[in-house]
Order: C-alpha cells, then sequence, then structure tokens
C-alpha cells in the first residue's frame, strides 16, 4: 500500500522503476570497474609482491587480472550500453552533446570510457601476452620493457576512471 511505502506510487512499478534498475546498473558497472582497479592496485599486487616468492606471487596476481579483465569488460560493456540508454531515455543524442556544459562533460565520460575499452584490450591482448613470451624466451630486457609499459597502461586505466567517476559525480546537480 501508498501508506507502508511511504510514496503514492501505484504497484506494481512504473516505467520510472526501470530507469532506476538502469541507472543502479550503470553505477554498479562503475563501481565494479574502478573499485576492482583499485583492488588491484593498492591490494593484490603489493600482496604478490610480499609473498616472497615473485614467480608464485605473479602467477597468483596474473590470474587475479585474468579473472578481472573477464568481470571488467561486463562491466564496461554495462556502462557503455546503460550510458547509450539514459541519454536516450533524457531525449538526447551524442550530436547534441556539444552544445551544453552537460553534454561535453558527457562527451568526455565517453571519450574516456571508450578509450580505456581501447587501452584494457590493448592490455589484455597484446601486452601480457609479450611479457608471457619474453619470459618464456629468457628475455629479461624485453620482459622489463613490456611490464613497464604494463605499468603505464595501468596508471592511464586508474587516472582515466578517477577523471570519468569525477565527471560523472560533477553531473548530478
Amino acid at each position: 500500500s501508498a501508506a507502508w511505502s511511504g510514496s503514492a506510487r501505484a504497484f506494481p512499478p512504473d516505467m520510472d522503476d526501470g530507469w532506476t534498475l538502469v541507472r543502479f546498473l550503470h553505477v554498479l558497472g562503475a563501481a565494479v570497474w574502478v573499485g576492482g582497479m583499485i583492488v588491484l592496485g593498492a591490494v593484490a599486487v603489493p600482496a604478490a609482491r610480499a609473498g616472497g616468492d615473485p614467480v608464485a606471487g605473479r602467477r597468483v596476481l596474473t590470474a587475479a587480472a585474468r579473472r578481472f579483465g573477464a568481470v571488467a569488460g561486463l562491466a564496461w560493456l554495462v556502462i557503455l550500453v546503460t550510458g547509450f540508454g539514459l541519454l536516450d531515455h533524457r531525449g538526447l543524442s551524442v550530436a547534441d552533446l556539444a552544445d551544453s556544459d552537460y553534454g561535453r562533460r558527457l562527451l568526455a565520460k565517453i571519450g574516456l570510457l571508450l578509450a580505456m575499452g581501447v587501452v584494457a584490450a590493448l592490455h589484455a591482448l597484446w601486452q601480457g601476452p609479450r611479457v608471457r613470451r619474453a619470459e618464456a624466451a629468457g628475455d629479461p630486457a624485453a620482459e622489463r620493457r613490456y611490464r613497464a609499459l604494463g605499468g603505464v597502461l595501468d596508471g592511464f586505466l586508474l587516472l582515466a576512471s578517477l577523471a570519468a567517476l569525477w565527471l560523472a559525480v560533477s553531473l548530478i546537480p
């Protein structure tokens, strides 16, 4: 009843509740994406390094990063799909976004999301395998180079995620 729920809204839920679910999924996707990167960088990497066995630490970290990659890829898709859905729900198209400060922030957020998708794919599909090949070939110089590149890619992903999160928070009146 309306008295029980504290509102006069009808049951079953109306379409607003459907869009609340879409917004929820959008925010959940962002939380998984950004939160997972922070956990990997601030918890998993230091723990793997402190374990005493560098080979075992790398093995565990690689497994965690691969698992997170699958989860993060899904989160990225959820953010992208729900973001464009929310844009359409507001009656906006990408072409409309350059006309306002709000729209330009959304464009920046979309650009960051697309760039992060490309960089994450590059990290997983090109840089990571190069590290493993260099390791298997016994080429420590190439291994160091590709690991350093991985650190740069990780740094970009974290900073771009935090920038996108900042932009998202700045959109809320």
